[in-house]
C-alpha cells in the first residue's frame, strides 16, 4: 500500500491547482520490512507493517512525541504528608506521529493509511519501522488518529495525527543514510555582445549625423538613430535643459555640448 506516484495531468492541475508532492525527489523506497533506502533524503521514509502488508508515509518524519505513563498503587493516610506505593506497570508508552500527505495524492495516502490503521493484525500488532527516530522495531496497536483539510488550505494536502500505543520492541532497524542532491557550480560563461562604448562629444563632431560618420563609430551617418537609441534618456533630459524643442527625430543636428558622452 506505498503511494501511488503524484498525477501528472496538465489538465487536473489548471482545475486543481499545482501538485506539491512534485517536489518530493527520490524519496527512497521501501521493498519490504526492514528492506528501505533513503535516497536523497537524511533516513529513510517511516512505515507501518502488518505481516507482508506495508503503508509507506510519504515524506520523512515530521513531527512526533514519545509519551509514557507508569501505573502505581498509591495508599493515602489521613493527616500525612506522604504517600506509599508500589509500582504496578512501569510504563504505557504512546508514539504520536504528525504530518502531511501533500498534494494530489494525499486522499490516496489517507485511504491507505486508515485500511493499515483498522486492518486485522498478523501477530503482536502493527510494526513502526522509523529509521532515524527509532534504532528498533517498534511493536504498537493503533489508539486514534485524525485527518484533516482545513477550511483556509488551497491546496490538496492533508494533516494526520496517530497515536500508536507501544507493547514492545524488535530486531535492530536498518538506518542506511542518504546521499544529498548534487549541485554542480555553474561555469561562468562570457557575456555576449559587445561591450558598451563611450563617445565623448569634441569639436568638430557635435551633431548625432557627424558623430555615427565617424569611422570609430558607426562609420554611417543613416545610424545616428541608433545613438538616439541608446541614449533616449540622456538626450531627453538634454533637450529639456536646453530649450530644444521636437522629438527624437530633430536630434540628428542637434549641436550637443562638448564633454557630452554617448553611449554607441
Amino acid at each position: 500500500m506505498s503511494p501511488i506516484p503524484p498525477i501528472i495531468d496538465p489538465d487536473a492541475q489548471r482545475y486543481y491547482g499545482e501538485d506539491v508532492a512534485k517536489y518530493l525527489i527520490n524519496p527512497g523506497s521501501v521493498r519490504a520490512p526492514g528492506r528501505h533506502s533513503p535516497g536523497q533524503l537524511r533516513h529513510a521514509r517511516p512505515y507501518l507493517a502488518n505481516g507482508s502488508k506495508m503503508f509507506v508515509f510519504p515524506t520523512p518524519i515530521e513531527g512526533f512525541s514519545r509519551t509514557g505513563q507508569a501505573q502505581l498503587g498509591l495508599r493515602h493516610y489521613i493527616g500525612d504528608w506522604h504517600a506509599d506505593g508500589i509500582t504496578v506497570h512501569y510504563e504505557e508508552g504512546r508514539i504520536t506521529l504528525n504530518g502531511l500527505f501533500p498534494g494530489q495524492t494525499s486522499q490516496i495516502n489517507m485511504v491507505d493509511c486508515l485500511m493499515m490503521l483498522r486492518s486485522k493484525h498478523v501477530g503482536r500488532g502493527l510494526i513502526l519501522y522509523a529509521p532515524g527516530l527509532f534504532f528498533k522495531e517498534q511493536f504498537v496497536l493503533p489508539e486514534n488518529w485524525d485527518f484533516t483539510h482545513d477550511e483556509d488550505d488551497r491546496t490538496h494536502s492533508i494533516h494526520y495525527s496517530i497515536t500508536l500505543v507501544k507493547i514492545g520492541e524488535g530486531a535492530k532497524v536498518k538506518d542506511p543514510l542518504g546521499m544529498p542532491p548534487l549541485f554542480k557550480t555553474p561555469k561562468k560563461s562570457k557575456p555576449k555582445g559587445k561591450a558598451t562604448r563611450i563617445w565623448t562629444v569634441k569639436a568638430g563632431a557635435r551633431t548625432l549625423k557627424t558623430i555615427a560618420a565617424k569611422p570609430e563609430v558607426y562609420n554611417n551617418v543613416e545610424k545616428w538613430k541608433q545613438l538616439v537609441s541608446l541614449n533616449k534618456q540622456k538626450l531627453e533630459d538634454f533637450q529639456k535643459k536646453s530649450g530644444a524643442k521636437g522629438g527624437s527625430y530633430k536630434l540628428a543636428n542637434v549641436r550637443l555640448p562638448v564633454g557630452f558622452k554617448l553611449n554607441y
